[in-house]
């Protein structure tokens, strides 16, 4: 049977709450003309769904961390997102994590947890592009993420720096968007303090072919996220797949989405959130041995392929019927 799909135009959340209403009201008849409707948890299409439920129109949720948080802890927005939440057929969850911290917030029955998926052909080979070319005795740590407070950078960067006294040539990539110009100077800030000129390389707008590039170039991925507050999170980290279907090691923080992502000792390592000195040890212990570097790699990819996406969507699709 032929499925017609359509795609809603995506855009930036607006602040006013009846503006954002107003605003989804132009695509109302599309939405009403579908058997079903699938949206991420975020504005302002859901205002839309408030109403949508009482037209007996199925509608499933895919929640993914701090967006499918944080307006539920939003004074303006929490009564219609709550309810729109308990109408809604099924809410698809990228980590128990993320589950928890809804069901801390509202009571459902209709929650699911289905991880992220990667595309693990697009990452399992390496890029023909090679902007990157470390000399035999560079390493490259690489991290993957907007430049924001809650990734952790400002955890990773003394951390590397601990680690550069043992391994001189070192270098880290940071890749991510850098539009909170705060933070940013906080991260140049810490580089400046700790002498890392030339060994921090911060990166934005790369396209897909060098971003693989580098994640074969490195020899592991960092990303140490924190929580920030009590709705600013990691709700998976797919770029531990990513990296994982690149056959490279990770290292990633307990108490988050991450502990989804990665298999403490399996794909990678597992730090406490905030401590640089167990993050330095984490480093250091890859670095150190290159043999477990390459087991975690290669169960890493395994671990990546049986996230692909195409299993992702099959567990979904277990639960969507129209």
């Amino acid at each position: 049977k032929e499925i017609e799909i359509n795609l809603l135009p995506s855009f930036d959340s607006l602040k006013n709450p009846f503006v954002n209403f107003w605003y989804s009201l132009k695509y109302l008849p599309k939405l009403y003309q579908a058997d079903f409707v699938y949206y991420l948890a975020e504005f302002p299409y859901c205002f839309l769904f408030f109403w949508f439920g009482y037209l007996n129109k199925k509608f499933f949720i895919h929640a993914h961390g701090t967006f499918a948080v944080s307006f539920l802890d939003n004074f303006k927005y929490k009564f219609v997102v709550k309810k729109i939440y308990q109408m809604a057929e099924k809410i698809f969850c990228v980590s128990n994590f993320t589950k928890n911290e809804i069901l801390k917030r509202v009571k459902l029955d209709n929650l699911v947890v289905t991880p992220n998926g990667v595309n693990f052909e697009k990452f399992s080979y390496p890029s023909n592009k090679h902007n990157f070319s470390p000399s035999p005795q560079e390493k490259i740590i690489l991290s993957v993420g907007a430049l924001k407070n809650r990734k952790g950078y400002h955890i990773s960067i003394p951390a590397f720096a601990l680690v550069l006294k043992n391994f001189p040539q070192l270098k880290y990539y940071i890749v991510g968007d850098q539009r909170d110009v705060n933070y940013y100077q906080k991260l140049q800030n810490l580089v400046e303090k700790h002498q890392l000129k030339g060994r921090v390389i911060f990166l934005e707008k790369i396209d897909d072919e060098q971003l693989i590039d580098l994640y074969y170039q490195s020899f592991l991925f960092l990303l140490t996220s924190i929580i920030v507050n009590q709705n600013k999170f990691e709700g998976f980290g797919l770029v531990y797949l990513e990296a994982n279907a690149c056959a490279k090691p990770v290292i990633g923080t307990y108490g988050c989405g991450a502990e989804e992502a990665i298999r403490n000792g399996y794909n990678g390592l597992l730090v406490p959130q905030n401590d640089i000195e167990k993050t330095a040890e984490a480093i250091l212990k890859i670095l150190s041995n290159p043999s477990l570097a390459k087991e975690m790699g290669v169960n890493g990819k395994i671990w990546a392929k049986k996230h692909e996406w195409s299993k992702m969507i099959k567990e979904c699709i277990k639960f969507i019927k129209i």
